[in-house]
């Protein structure tokens, strides 16, 4: 969309550059007046469930964090059920990514991403700190998986998942998902949808290699690592896949978000990457349209992960 004048909210003198989104997430970014971005998101019409409330226990953790690496957290702040969020920049991650593929700087920003997650994961969280129900992202998918999908298109989509991937990898899939739902011993506090779209690289001129700002808060949960690091592996996976892209840079991407962790997800990371691409098929599926050659598309490469 082309920038227009308007005014974010709380922001007088704001000036709009772009509004986009599905019935699942609307975001508006805006230029503030200090030179710095005002990212504006609520949920979708369609959304299932708000925002993890941002006067919670689990907000008021990561709101107090301040990452010792190139990767900082903005917490949103409550703008009626919406957020609001200070940047650097005006463009994701992943629509980067997306429009031009990995440039010099993308490595060091994702290996910032994943030393910011193992400062979060690491975070000690107090006894009686309230979890929520698991991360909504995952509750989104098992609902859609166990045949309770509140949109026909999403439920006509479930019908044709066991003839296309079969039953044996649901169950993987499934097996996967449960064990992701933070119900174990072995929790942390997580993001909960870790998503490159969510990763904003700060304008040139920061004086930093790789610095940008992530968008947390709408779905901080109890869970375990494995959880957000695989969202953010699965993302990186399905653009390079998505783009048929061979460029080099492509090959150190998921090293430099392990690097930065400090673990890997192993033989699992297949799998996990899996998941987070089912989910987006879902979402997709469900908060935009209908698509008859993406479902197969996306299908047959979660084949492909599953079956190597």
């Amino acid at each position: 969309m082309s920038a227009t004048a308007g005014t974010a909210a709380g922001e007088t003198g704001s000036r709009q550059l772009r509004d986009f989104g599905t019935a699942l997430l609307h975001t508006v970014v805006s230029r503030s007046p200090d030179g710095g971005y005002t990212w504006r998101r609520e949920n979708g019409p369609e959304a299932p469930a708000p925002f993890v409330p941002a006067d919670g226990g689990l907000h008021r953790l990561i709101a107090g964090l301040e990452p010792r690496t190139t990767v900082r957290w903005s917490a949103g702040a409550p703008d009626g059920a919406a957020r609001l969020y200070r940047v650097r920049g005006p463009e994701s991650l992943a629509g980067r990514l997306l429009r031009e593929g990995p440039d010099q700087d993308t490595a060091a920003t994702v290996r910032g991403l994943g030393q910011a997650l193992r400062e979060l994961h690491d975070t000690a969280v107090p006894a009686g700190t309230g979890a929520g129900e698991g991360p909504r992202g995952l509750r989104r998918l098992m609902d859609w998986l166990d045949g309770r999908a509140p949109s026909p298109r999403a439920a006509y989509a479930e019908s044709l998942l066991r003839p296309a991937l079969g039953g044996e990898r649901l169950a993987v899939l499934r097996g996967l998902a449960e064990r992701m739902r933070g119900d174990g011993a072995d929790v942390r506090l997580c993001h909960g949808a870790a998503a490159l779209g969510s990763l904003v690289p700060a304008e040139s001129g920061t004086g930093v290699r790789g610095a940008a700002d992530m968008l947390i808060g709408e779905d901080v949960c109890l869970a375990p690592w494995q959880f957000d690091v695989g969202w953010t592996l699965g993302e990186l996976v399905e653009l390079k896949w998505y783009r048929n892209d061979r460029h080099p840079a492509w090959s150190g991407m998921a090293e430099a978000l392990f690097e930065g962790y400090g673990r890997d997800l192993a033989d699992a990371w297949q799998r996990h990457a899996a998941l987070r691409v089912l989910l987006h098929l879902h979402d997709y599926t469900a908060y935009v349209g209908w698509d008859r050659a993406a479902f197969d598309r996306y299908t047959g490469f979660v084949k492909f992960l599953l079956d190597l």
